[in-house]
């Protein structure tokens, strides 16, 4: 077959050799099927046979082009992810318990309970004793709490969710409330008394702010900024004994802390800010302090965190089989017809998607919720206990 077009240039080498002048001509052939390029040399030696072309090589599918913050944020995913299946294995599991060497700077800084989670099967969390007595001091429990998993900027699932239980009468000032990372935000905007559908637009505000500056080592100060102008200057007391805030210690290894104490607002929203920081992704560092201890996400260690209720909810913004758990209350699997993939949400979980995008979340928590209602009327759900004291004392 004739090639589809060749090109021919003849050029000569500068011979140092007086007793030899040649000149070689070089064609370039492109055959018409084979990407191939083969050379033809005419010169004054006998021309060696050339060999067969070599297959044609298939084109490699272009990379998937990902933002630094989604590549962080997916490998930090899937350490918590191995973490989590770890922790579901006797042999491996996540010790977290105090370092009997550390000096203890005050009685109430120490570890005052450590309590193996029911659902995360040999994972362990610690509260201090301060914590412990703050949940005391509360003079009335109602039962179930609700707990919320992390979620990143799937955030306004939570939100619906939240209205939905609200609404219904699941959720009441005496609901005590757990969360890790987004989790532990919709716990604190539950707790402030604000509307979730102010909650919402807040978060729009969030994400339009990072779709046009940028995510990745920015999302943390902006975080920062709206939570202060959007909790009230008294959340730090609504939460106190009532909101768990999950966070992940890390020492020589990781280990879960769970804090509902909370000495200013300022301090809630650090605390929220450390629930939610996954390393080189709210900050451009792989950790930060908070109460003089280096820690990061609260999600890795506890995915969905226990109340102090007798019984607990969990809610989880991604589909709870997807990701292994099981005895999870709300999640996309209460409604899973036409429904983002798990793939979808933790791209969205990491960057922020658009406006109407949020906007469904929001239903479909709703929706999810109002499903979960069906078989769980609040009439036979929700009780008072009474205070956690006088159950500590029977």
């Amino acid at each position: 077959m004739a090639p589809l077009f060749s090109l021919s240039h003849s050029f000569s080498f500068p011979s140092t050799n007086p007793n030899l002048n040649f000149t070689s001509t070089y064609r370039y052939v492109l055959p018409l099927r084979a990407p191939t390029l083969r050379f033809i040399t005419n010169s004054s030696s006998s021309p060696s046979p050339s060999p067969p072309p070599p297959d044609p090589i298939p084109d490699a599918p272009p990379p998937d082009k990902k933002s630094l913050a989604a590549a962080t944020g997916e490998l930090f995913l899937g350490l918590a992810g191995r973490l989590i299946k770890r922790s579901g294995d006797g042999s491996n599991r996540v010790a977290m318990f105090e370092d009997p060497r550390a000096k203890r700077s005050a009685y109430d800084e120490r570890i005052g309970a450590v309590v193996e989670d029911e659902i995360q099967s040999g994972v362990v969390w610690e509260q201090r004793v301060k914590d412990v007595q703050a949940e005391r001091e509360r003079r009335l429990v109602t039962s179930p709490g609700f707990s919320f998993s992390a979620a990143g900027l799937v955030f306004p699932y939570h939100l619906g969710v939240a209205k939905f239980l609200i609404e219904k009468g699941y959720i009441k000032e005496t609901t005590p409330l757990a969360g890790a990372s987004a989790g532990a935000i919709v716990c604190a905007v539950i707790a402030s008394g604000a509307s979730m559908e102010e909650a919402l637009q807040a978060t729009k505000l969030l994400a339009e702010d990072c779709r046009s500056r940028g995510t990745a080592f920015r999302l943390g100060a902006v975080l920062r900024e709206v939570l202060d102008k959007f909790l009230p200057d008294d959340v730090h007391i609504r939460c106190n004994g009532r909101v768990r805030v999950a966070v992940t210690q890390v020492f020589w290894r990781p280990r879960g802390l769970l804090v509902d104490q909370f000495d200013s607002k300022d301090d809630l929203i650090n605390a929220v800010f450390t629930s939610s920081f996954i390393p080189g992704y709210l900050a451009p560092r792989p950790a930060t302090i908070f109460r003089n201890r280096l820690c990061i996400d609260g999600g890795l260690t506890l995915f969905m965190p226990p109340t102090s209720a007798s019984h607990t909810v969990r809610v989880c913004a991604f589909p709870a089989s997807r990701l292994g758990f099981e005895g999870i209350g709300i999640s996309p699997d209460c409604n899973p017809e036409n429904r983002a993939g798990p793939r979808e949400l933790f791209n969205w979980a990491l960057e922020p998607a658009e406006d109407y995008i949020l906007d469904r979340l929001f239903d479909l928590g709703y929706q999810d919720a109002t499903v979960w209602a069906e078989d769980n009327p609040v009439e036979k759900l929700v009780e008072d206990e009474g205070t956690i004291e006088d159950d500590a004392c029977n």
